[in-house]
């Protein structure tokens, strides 16, 4: 028991720290006055956030990113215990970009774990309702996934499932 709880409270630690540091780089990359700042990364249910598949996922969001905007500055990329990150930078209008986002997430049914969050030249978030869209529907059920995850409406086994489904395409 007292091994189990050292190592929760470490994973938690080390989440919060995780957080923190991807906050700290993002801050970073809005101050620069970009008219679009991308924060790539994925969207993995559960404590394990690089499960096998997610890199080549991570892999594959990024090189359609590069496709669809060959003139992206990739800032920073990296991994840590919330999964793979990168931070891009685009001389883009963010609604427009954000728009090309919620496309590539709806694109194929394993592109619903990534998660692309897009800023504006004011640091501030372009999300779907500010672009009179629904909310991200929840990885199991049509509700808003953030409506799901709050209420916790679905058991961990399913969620890893789904997760493990989705990856699928991306295994060896």
């Amino acid at each position: 028991m007292g091994r189990l709880s050292m190592s929760s409270a470490k994973l938690r630690s080390e989440i919060i720290a995780a957080r923190d540091r991807r906050q700290e780089l993002l801050e970073e990359s809005l101050g620069r006055g970009c008219p679009a700042t991308l924060f790539l990364s994925l969207n993995i249910p559960g404590p394990d956030k690089n499960p096998p598949g997610a890199g080549r996922l991570f892999s594959w969001a990024l090189r359609s990113l590069l496709c669809e905007y060959p003139d992206m500055e990739n800032l920073t990329q990296g991994s840590d215990p919330l999964g793979p990150y990168a931070v891009i930078l685009l001389n883009r209008e963010a609604a427009e970009v954000k728009r090309s986002c919620i496309a590539m997430e709806t694109s194929h049914p394993f592109a619903r774990l990534v998660d692309l969050d897009v800023f504006d030249g004011n640091s501030r978030p372009v999300d779907r309702a500010a672009l009179g869209m629904l909310p991200r529907p929840c990885l199991l059920c049509s509700r808003p996934a953030v409506e799901c995850i709050r209420v916790r409406r679905h058991g961990a086994g399913e969620l890893k499932e789904r997760r493990d489904e989705l990856l699928a395409f991306f295994r060896d």
